[in-house]
Order: structure tokens, then sequence, then C-alpha cells
């Protein structure tokens, strides 16, 4: 498991990625144009529906993708050049990982119920028939289906079978099978989860801060305004040092603004990262908030 984590990061390394590792919804942040958060697994289907939201929530507020890495599932293989799914997670091998971040060769085919899938240009499959003076109907006879489908697949984009599509680009000589956006965005949230958050969420909202929160990862809120700040919310002093240098690492991979928030402390910073008891939320503006956690980069 390891090995293989090391691996993806050698791929992101090779490709002028900056890293940083966390164990929990993901395994690895990386960041160079984009932010990928990707999480690492032998066997794919250990990936759990929980940690899949958290993972979405994360990347829905740093505009970050995420990725399932694998080698197999209960049942078989991850193929190369193939894009699972798990809980809406697109999932890939570790192969056709580093076609994506190494080559930039796109993946083409998508495993999903009922077999394997791609993505058609329609334009191009509309245009080409009609200068070969081909009608729908004539088309469909040729690959052998029904004419609903070449009429289907010209109004808009759907998936089609990897076979047919195959059966129609030799028919027309034509390319129309188009890479896939791997690059998902996700509209997910989350909820504060004890009185410590709520009296969190209520301060920062005060504040004029939209708040969302998240597990599993090295902070438990953002707060949004015009700038984002990550938060880490812990009682315990210990776990909060402890919080603190994986805040650390992932702040020095997403560049945002960070502080955490304790009941109470001597403590002005952690690791550079600045400290705010609960209770002085109150007493402190959003631009002053903004500017201290601004510290933390």
């Amino acid at each position: 498991m390891l090995n293989l984590r090391q691996e993806v990061i050698g791929f992101l390394e090779k490709s002028d990625y900056v890293t940083c590792e966390y164990k929990g919804c993901f395994d690895i942040a990386a960041k160079k144009d984009a932010l990928l958060l990707l999480k690492v697994l032998l066997n794919i289907d250990g990936f759990q529906r929980e940690q899949a939201k958290n993972l979405k929530i994360i990347s829905n507020n740093l505009d970050a993708h995420p990725f399932l890495i694998g080698i197999q599932t209960n049942r078989e293989k991850l193929q190369r050049g193939i894009v699972y799914e798990r809980y809406e997670t697109p999932t890939v091998s570790l192969k056709t990982f580093e076609d994506l971040i190494v080559n930039s060769i796109f993946p083409r085919i998508y495993r999903d119920k009922g077999g394997l899938y791609v993505e058609i240009d329609s334009a191009i499959l509309r245009e080409i028939r009609k200068k070969k003076d081909l009608t729908q109907r004539e088309l469909a006879e040729a690959v052998g289906i029904n004419k609903k489908v070449i009429y289907e697949h010209e109004k808009k984009q759907l998936r089609m079978l990897l076979e047919i599509a195959e059966k129609i680009e030799r028919t027309l000589n034509q390319k129309i099978i188009k890479p896939i956006e791997v690059f998902k965005k996700y509209e997910e949230h989350g909820h504060p989860e004890d009185s410590m958050e709520r009296g969190v969420k209520k301060h920062l909202e005060k504040l004029g801060f939209k708040t969302d929160f998240v597990k599993q990862a090295p902070l438990d809120v953002f707060a949004k305004e015009k700038s984002l700040v990550l938060s880490d919310i812990e009682i315990n002093k210990r776990k909060m040092k402890q919080h603190a240098a994986s805040l650390k690492d992932f702040i020095s991979v997403v560049k945002k603004p960070a502080i955490l928030i304790t009941e109470k402390t001597r403590d002005e910073e952690i690791l550079g990262i600045p400290v705010i008891e609960r209770k002085k939320l109150k007493d402190i503006d959003k631009k002053e908030l903004i500017k201290k956690a601004k510290k933390a980069i």
C-alpha cells in the first residue's frame, strides 16, 4: 500500500506537482495548475461513502478535483484507459493515472452497469453522416442498431456503448469518440456535529462568513467571504498540536489562510498557525481574522 502511494507521488513530482500526504478521506493533496485530492487503495471496494462525501465537500470549497486510484475490486483488476466510479468519484488504475498526469493521455472509456461506454462528438457524427449522404436509418442499419439510437446521439450528448461507437467509426471511417473529462467538480456541503462547532459557526456567520464543515480532513471548517479561511477546531491541546502539523502540510500545498480554534489556550500560534479561543471570535472583526489567518501561509 505504501509503495502504491509512493508510486503515485512519483508520477506527480515527475510532472512538477507539489504534494503532501494525509490519512483520511484523501491520502495525497497535489497542486500544479489545479488541485488534486487523491485516495489511494489497493482494492477500491474499500472506499467508503462517508469518505466520498467529505472528499466532495473539500473539493467543492477548494475548487479541487478528487480521484480514487487503485489496483482492483473484489471481482476484477482495473484496466488501463478505463474510468470507473465509486460514489460518483472518478476511479482509475495506477497506469491510467500515470498516463493522465505524466503523458497527458486522457482515458476514453467508462465502466458502468451494462458494460463499457464512451462519449461521442454528436456534431461530428451528424456532419460526417450527412457528408457521406447517409440517412439516420441507413447508418443504423449498417451498424445493426435502431435508428432511434443515432437520432438521440445526434441530438444531445449521451454515453454510447463502446461496441456501437466503434462500429460507427468503422462505417464512417471517422473518429467520433471523445476523451473523458475526468476533472470533475461537485456541490456538496457538511454541517457542524457538536456544540463547539455550532458555536464556531454562529460566531463566524455573525462576522459575515459563510461556513461549511468537513470530517476526515486536516481541517474542520471553511469560512468563506471574499477570502477563504481554513480552520481546525479542537478542544484537546495535544490533539490540536497533532492536527496543526497536518494542517501546516496541507496549507503548504493549497496556499490558503488558516487558524486553529480551541476552547482555552495560552498559545498565540502553533507551527506558525495562529490560535484563537472560541470566545474571542466575538471580539474580532472579519478583516482582523483574515489578516491573522494569512500569517499561516
